[in-house]
């Protein structure tokens, strides 16, 4: 049980109403991400849930928008099966994936290709979806406005101070460009599921319409993989030719999604003193950095460890 409190229990079922449900049986927390949401696996005599608290937050504006593009996006089996909404406690009550999220499995080169490969379908699904009553999400306000509330920090990288013009060129290039879809606006690992044949996506709150690209971009940013693999999942998720300009669009959006990932990362570290290097060359990669995961030496949980990743994403965006 999540807890030995009665008062707690009881909290959390008014969420679990046994009409839909059935009779709930076990209520576990699952471990959270960086959004702050309450997430629990629930067991009901009927089978396996997820439960998503929501919260209510200065941008609850966009609630409606949430749950409008998660049930469509679970209409045509992007995203896990909407059970139950709550409106006004903010609650989302899903089909539990059974499977593990993609980081689990991207280690496993039987699996990897196919996985990654299965992803940018479902990635290219949604975009299909109907837009109708769906507002544009901006990820350039977003990456700049994060960005201004690090710099004036103490231990900031002075090499990653003076990047207005980046993101004005960023902002040209998406007021240029018009193509809208609708997006999940996250596609990092943590947010994939793989149940052991397909992936899913998880944790919608920031979806809305966005370039039809920057879903790719944010994901193949976070894997670190090299232009000429990014290209191609371009093309398979476009099923059609691509120009240079394409491929070019692409890695100006990779690096406004590095540009948000570094200062998201540094943001979580309150002491940035002693991590942040002179030089942008003394920056961490991400090879090294997985590297030292994988032998223990580096813990993305701990402050160190994302203030170490929001580096390596500021070297990647600060790439000439």
């Amino acid at each position: 049980m999540i807890s030995d409190s009665i008062a707690e229990r009881a909290a959390l079922q008014r969420f679990l109403p046994g009409e839909k449900l059935g009779d709930v049986t076990s209520i576990t927390p699952i471990r959270l991400g960086l959004s702050g949401a309450g997430v629990y696996a629930v067991t009901t005599e009927s089978g396996e849930f997820v439960l998503r608290l929501q919260g209510r937050r200065a941008d609850d504006s966009f609630w409606t928008q949430h749950i409008l593009i998660l049930r469509r996006a679970a209409a045509i089996g992007v995203a896990p099966r909407v059970v139950y909404v709550d409106e006004e406690g903010r609650a989302v009550v899903s089909a539990r994936i059974n499977g593990v999220s993609l980081p689990a499995v991207l280690a496993d080169p039987a699996v990897r290709q196919h996985a990654i490969a299965d992803l940018v379908t479902r990635v290219r699904a949604l975009h299909t979806i109907e837009p109708t009553g769906v507002a544009e999400r901006d990820p350039v306000a977003f990456a700049r406005g994060i960005w201004e509330s690090q710099r004036p920090r103490g231990g900031f990288p002075a090499w990653a101070g003076n990047l207005g013009s980046a993101f004005d060129e960023l902002g040209t290039l998406l007021a240029r460009d018009t193509r809208r879809v609708v997006s999940h606006n996250d596609v990092n690992p943590g947010n994939i599921l793989w149940d052991g044949a397909r992936t899913w996506l998880v944790d919608w709150e920031v979806a809305g319409l966005g370039h039809p690209y920057y879903d790719l971009a944010a994901f193949v940013t976070f894997l670190g993989l090299d232009r000429e693999q990014a290209n191609a999942l371009l093309s398979l998720q476009e099923d059609s030719p691509l120009d240079d300009n394409a491929f070019a669009t692409l890695a100006s959006l990779r690096r406004l999604v590095a540009l948000a990932i570094g200062n998201v990362f540094l943001s979580l570290t309150q002491d940035l003193g002693t991590v942040v290097p002179r030089t942008r060359e003394e920056a961490p990669t991400l090879a090294e950095l997985r590297t030292g995961m994988r032998a223990g030496a580096v813990d993305l949980q701990t402050p160190q460890g994302q203030a170490m990743f929001g580096l390596a994403y500021l070297r990647i965006a600060t790439e000439r």
